[in-house]
């Protein structure tokens, strides 16, 4: 497969930017309870049938799940959460897995920053929220970022020491 340049990649669809970086960390699952701002990528998920999006009814569960199976794969898992309420409602288990030194990558929706000025439910400054039990925590703010924030949350999550997570969050 061809490399992809900035250029081009920015004219592309964040979801699917998204899912190849996925695909080439070797993820074959995905843990999360997605809502509205989550849409693009459970769309993006529809042509790629080697990675599995598994639904847990609340946050605090997908976090659970993400880090028994991290665990168990030795491996960074991969975590979906759905804005600052999602987030909020993972942060007991974000805890945890931050004591036990899981590698998590977890992301957050986010919504439209175009609307931030009109200050829309479920909006949050994630990254503040999230950075206390991750190990980095950046803000995905245009699409041709996502490769690279990706990459480096896989790199850090997985690099010693292993107490705490990466978070490249909120993605759009």
């Amino acid at each position: 497969m061809p490399i992809e340049t900035v250029e081009t990649a920015g004219r592309r669809r964040g979801a699917d930017l998204l899912v190849e970086v996925l695909r080439s960390e070797g993820v074959r699952y995905i843990f999360g309870n997605p809502g509205t701002t989550e849409l693009p990528l459970i769309d993006a998920l529809t042509e790629a049938p080697d990675i599995a999006y598994i639904l847990a009814l609340q946050e605090a569960t997908a976090v659970a799940m993400a880090d028994g199976y991290a665990q168990g794969a030795r491996r960074p898992a991969f975590l979906n959460l759905h804005t600052a309420g999602g987030l909020g409602h993972a942060m007991g288990g974000l805890v945890n897995s931050q004591v036990s030194g899981t590698p998590l990558v977890v992301t957050a929706g986010q919504q439209d920053l175009r609307h931030a000025l009109t200050d829309p439910l479920l909006m949050g400054d994630l990254v503040a929220i999230a950075d206390p039990v991750m190990k980095w925590a950046r803000e995905v703010t245009s699409p041709d970022q996502i490769p690279i924030l990706l990459r480096r949350a896989f790199h850090d999550a997985g690099a010693a020491p292993p107490a705490r997570s990466s978070c490249p969050c909120p993605w759009t």
